[in-house]
């Protein structure tokens, strides 16, 4: 895979395109983590387990807004690798989004 200099980086952080993934990004996290947690809560007593409909609807809404920030972080220029089931990004790229889906300062 190659290396994504400072430049490039920049320029792709500045696209529309990869500020529209990344408020996509968010959006799925806003609907994902929460059902996660549960999942996570209800295996504790006296926790009530979270309805199929609610988990299923979430999870729906979830990747329908993943699967396309996928492609606008593609589109804004960031290079995907498939590697076996997976696709992976230079590590300083996959650092930056994260930086940015999370608020964190870099």
């Amino acid at each position: 895979m190659s290396s994504v200099t400072i430049g490039p980086l920049l320029d792709m952080r500045r696209s529309s395109m990869y500020r529209a993934g990344i408020w996509l990004a968010r959006t799925a996290n806003l609907v994902l983590l929460p059902v996660v947690v549960w999942g996570i809560a209800s295996g504790a007593p006296n926790v009530p387990a979270l309805p199929d409909s609610v988990f299923m609807a979430a999870w729906a809404a979830g990747c329908v807004t993943l699967a396309p920030a996928m492609v606008l972080f593609y589109r804004s220029g960031i290079p995907f690798e498939r590697r076996g089931a997976t696709w992976v990004t230079d590590r300083r790229i996959g650092n930056a989004i994260l930086r940015d889906v999370f608020w964190l300062r870099p």
